[in-house]
């Protein structure tokens, strides 16, 4: 015979209440027809999922071994009808997320793991790039929505909603610190004599010229690649607090004094999406998330 959903939902019930009572009520059914309808399934079965004395109701062996797989698939029909529901009322099926690479991705996760607790059967893509990148891929639609720093020039293609503020900060490896404290350089400007690590792509502009301080740059589209190569002394590197911060506690990245003004840059961090596509059921409340969740001290 074949097992229907409620059959299993019944056995299930029972299980968890310990008795036909409980599980009827919890059923919004009379005991009488729990009790009836468990008789009929282990007839048809030919299996006894029940023990039954005048005080007491226990699962038998046979009861307790389906019980994963029945708690397995009432979960997953569960979650598939309450999908539908939400796709009746407009949630897209799938969502595609950028980031940019030189962002904390950590900021984001519990946000999104948020999301999937609320809608289990999304399908979710994330593509971590530069930033210019990325806001070619939404004028593109290959994206929905793009998360980046604040940039210096106004797209009214765009419309943004602000999610945080992460500090950047200038550092080095301890080589090249030392060599600057002997050289008594300590003046904001003497990084233009040193090469540059840029999380970018040469293959757009940089979303904001401020950025550039040195004469001479090398780039690298991975945040953690131009971590790397600052530790081994390829040039500095302007980088998130959040995340470097680690690299300054063990001693492998020196976040940099000046004596004209404070080593620190406060930047906006934005969700990003086209001004012509409202925001869908779904990236509303992720963005909503994100406003929740991203706390930079």
């Amino acid at each position: 015979m074949k097992l229907t959903s409620e059959q299993l939902e019944l056995i299930l019930e029972i299980i968890d209440r310990g008795n036909f009572s409980a599980a009827a009520r919890a059923l919004n059914r009379v005991p009488s027809a729990v009790s009836m309808a468990i008789a009929n399934l282990e007839a048809e079965l030919n299996l006894k999922l029940f023990e039954r004395s005048k005080n007491h109701l226990a699962p038998t062996e046979i009861a307790l071994s389906i019980e994963p797989h029945a708690r397995l698939i009432v979960t997953k029909l569960r979650q598939l009808e309450m999908h539908l529901t939400e796709l009746s009322t407009g949630l897209e099926t799938r969502i595609a997320i950028g980031i940019a690479a030189d962002i904390n991705q950590k900021l984001l996760l519990a946000g999104i793991e948020r999301l999937m607790q609320r809608y289990p059967l999304l399908d979710i893509e994330m593509v971590s790039a530069p930033q210019q990148e990325l806001k070619a891929r939404l004028h593109q639609n290959e994206i929905d929505l793009y998360i980046a720093y604040s940039s210096s020039e106004l797209d009214l293609n765009e419309r943004f909603r602000l999610l945080g503020t992460e500090k950047f900060v200038a550092a080095v490896s301890p080589k090249e610190a030392q060599q600057l404290k002997d050289n008594n350089k300590n003046e904001l400007t003497m990084l233009s004599e040193l090469r540059q690590i840029i999380v970018a792509s040469k293959h757009y502009p940089l979303p904001d010229s401020r950025v550039l301080v040195s004469d001479s740059c090398w780039y690298t589209d991975s945040l953690f690649m131009a971590i790397n190569m600052v530790e081994q002394g390829f040039g500095w590197g302007n980088f998130p607090l959040s995340i470097v911060q680690e690299h300054f506690a063990k001693g492998s990245l020196i976040r940099l004094e000046f004596r004209d003004t404070t080593n620190r840059l406060d930047m906006p961090i934005h969700a990003i999406w086209p001004s012509h596509k409202p925001l869908s059921q779904t990236t509303q409340m992720l963005i909503e998330l994100w406003t929740k969740e991203i706390n930079i001290e």
